[in-house]
């Protein structure tokens, strides 16, 4: 499963501009733990969490406080591609005590994932896990049908199986007698 399919899209964004009381009624309203911030081209600019404006209630007089959401958002933000896997993305936010992180394609923000969503992928019923496995199951062996193969002096060439048809084929050539070695073919196939 890869962050695309579990991101939450679209995701909601504020500008660098908006003000922090704004800011923190989008997050008690949304039920978020923060909120990126993005600017008119949607390309990310920084993140603003809970614990960012939890300091402002903290904070001691003297110096000007923040106003917007430019002031207190942290800029260097871990990023994910949509094409990232589900695991990757969990090991990441463990690693670095993320509660979310937005999701990007190229500069453009595309959406988040939150410790939540991950949390529903733990959270499966049996019913739709089999179900899942059974259609993966289903498109390998449509690919697998696709293949080519062909034996030259032991040498086993496949085409048209993708990587997993091809570890698949590597696996079982090598319980075959006479065979040598297992190589690809071109993506056309033997002729």
């Amino acid at each position: 499963m890869r962050t695309k399919d579990i991101m939450t899209s679209p995701v909601v964004t504020v500008t660098p501009d908006t003000p922090l009381k704004d800011v923190a009624a989008l997050l008690v309203e949304r039920g978020i733990n923060a909120v990126p911030v993005a600017d008119a081209s949607n390309r990310l600019c920084g993140i603003v969490s809970e614990a960012d404006l939890l300091t402002l209630e903290i904070a001691t007089s003297g110096a000007s406080p923040p106003h917007t959401a430019r002031e207190v958002m942290t800029q260097s933000v871990y990023t994910l591609a949509e094409d990232t896997d589900a695991t990757a993305a969990a090991r990441m936010m463990l690693r670095h005590g993320l509660k979310s992180v937005p999701v990007v394609s190229g500069d453009r923000l595309v959406g988040i994932v939150a410790r939540r969503d991950l949390l529903r992928l733990v959270a499966r019923g049996d019913d739709d896990v089999r179900a899942d496995l059974q259609a993966r199951l289903q498109e390998s062996i449509e690919l697998l049908r696709r293949m080519r193969m062909e034996v030259a002096d032991g040498i086993v060439t496949v085409s048209g199986a993708g990587d997993l048809g091809r570890r698949l084929v590597t696996e079982l050539a090598r319980t075959v007698p006479g065979v040598v070695e297992v190589r690809p073919g071109d993506a056309k196939g033997p002729s």
